[in-house]
C-alpha cells in the first residue's frame, strides 16, 4: 500500500512544472526504483509507477528523458502494452511516443530499443485494439517512428490506356533473340522405374 501511495505522490508532482520534475529525477536511485516497480510490482503499484514515467517522459525536458531511459523506463513500459486498461494503454503510448520523439532529436536509437523488448510487437497487436484511440495511437507511433506506413507499389495500380487497364509490372518480349533453353541439352528421364 504503502509503495502504491508513494508512486502516486510522485507522479503528481511528476505532473507538474519542470523544477518539480528536476526534483523527482534527481532523487538519488528514486528513478530506478520507480522503473523497477513499473516491471515487476502487483497491478496497483505498477499503474501508478508508470504514471510517473509518463509524467517525466511528457512533460519533462529531453535530460529528463534520456535519464529515464539510462533507467530503464523503455522496457517498464513497453511491459504493459498488452494489459487489458485502456487507459494505461494510452498512458503507456504517450509515454513511448515521447521517449521516441527526443531519441530521434538527440540522434538516440531509442527505436531498437522498443524493438528490442516487444514493443514493436506489441503496438502492432494494439493496432486491432477496438478503443479507437488506443489504435489510432499505435498506428501513429508505427507510421512516425518505425516506418511502416501502407506505401502503394506503383507496380500494383493498373495502368489505364483508354477504355482498358493493365496490372502488373509491364514486360516486353523479345521475340528475336534466341530462346537461351534452346542451347541446353535435353535430358532425359527413364519413368519405367
Amino acid at each position: 500500500m504503502i509503495r502504491k501511495e508513494t508512486c502516486w505522490v510522485l507522479s503528481n508532482i511528476a505532473a507538474g512544472t519542470e523544477e518539480q520534475i528536476k526534483a523527482v529525477m534527481s532523487r538519488h536511485g528514486g528513478m530506478p526504483l520507480v522503473v523497477e516497480l513499473a516491471m515487476s510490482a502487483e497491478w496497483e503499484v505498477r499503474k501508478e509507477a508508470i504514471w510517473v514515467i509518463s509524467n517525466v517522459a511528457t512533460g519533462g525536458t529531453s535530460s529528463n528523458v534520456l535519464s529515464l531511459v539510462e533507467c530503464g523506463a523503455i522496457d517498464a513500459v513497453c511491459s504493459i502494452l498488452n494489459v487489458n486498461d485502456s487507459k494505461m494503454l494510452m498512458v503507456g503510448l504517450d509515454a513511448i511516443e515521447a521517449i521516441l520523439k527526443v531519441g530521434k532529436h538527440r540522434g538516440k536509437d531509442y527505436i531498437s530499443f522498443v524493438d528490442e523488448c516487444d514493443g514493436l510487437e506489441k503496438l502492432e497487436n494494439l493496432q486491432s485494439h477496438e478503443e479507437d484511440a488506443v489504435y489510432e495511437k499505435a498506428v501513429s507511433i508505427i507510421e512516425n517512428y518505425f516506418g511502416f506506413e501502407d506505401e502503394e507499389d506503383e507496380n500494383l495500380a493498373p495502368a489505364v490506356n483508354g477504355d482498358t487497364f493493365a496490372f502488373g509490372a509491364p514486360k516486353t518480349l523479345d521475340f528475336e533473340s534466341p530462346c537461351p533453353a534452346n542451347d541446353q541439352p535435353m535430358a532425359t528421364y527413364d519413368f519405367s522405374n
